[in-house]
């Protein structure tokens, strides 16, 4: 039952931060055509990387391994700010005093690790599916 609660959370602060990357984009880039088309596009490739962050963190070898990581970071360097924006333009009142802040930084790290809590449920999820090797069913979850 609480997995299930969790995974209705994360999913939740998912949507959100999806939407509060998009909205922080249109927010810095404009409302024009292509600015909202580039925020939609820009948005969902930070939700890739986010989505698949456990996944890009098993690569261990070759160039293309160190480039996604590299690029996974500015994804979320990217995420969080955008989050920030977006969030702090819907949600506070702009007081800007050190309560605010001090929430703002919580929230906006929050909402962007949700992605990242939900690739590593799904990632658990998939291993506990799959046959352990000489067994015909697997119960145990590698690496959780």
């Amino acid at each position: 039952m609480m997995k299930w609660f969790l995974t209705g959370v994360l999913v939740l602060a998912t949507v959100w931060d999806g939407f509060t990357t998009i909205y922080g984009t249109i927010l810095i880039f404009g409302t024009g055509p292509f600015q909202l088309f580039a925020a939609f596009l820009f948005s969902m490739l930070i939700m890739a990387f986010m989505l698949n962050t456990m996944r890009l963190m098993r690569w261990h070898r070759g160039f293309a391994t160190s480039i996604a990581k590299v690029f996974w970071f500015v994804a979320l360097i990217y995420d969080f700010y955008t989050s920030w924006v977006g969030n702090s333009n819907l949600i506070t009142q702009n007081r800007g005093d050190t309560a605010e802040i001090f929430m703002l930084i919580g929230l906006s790290l929050l909402v962007i690790a949700s992605p990242i809590l939900l690739s590593a449920m799904w990632q658990a999820r998939s291993k506990s599916e799959q046959p352990m090797e000489g067994s015909s069913q697997s119960t145990a979850v590698e690496g959780a």
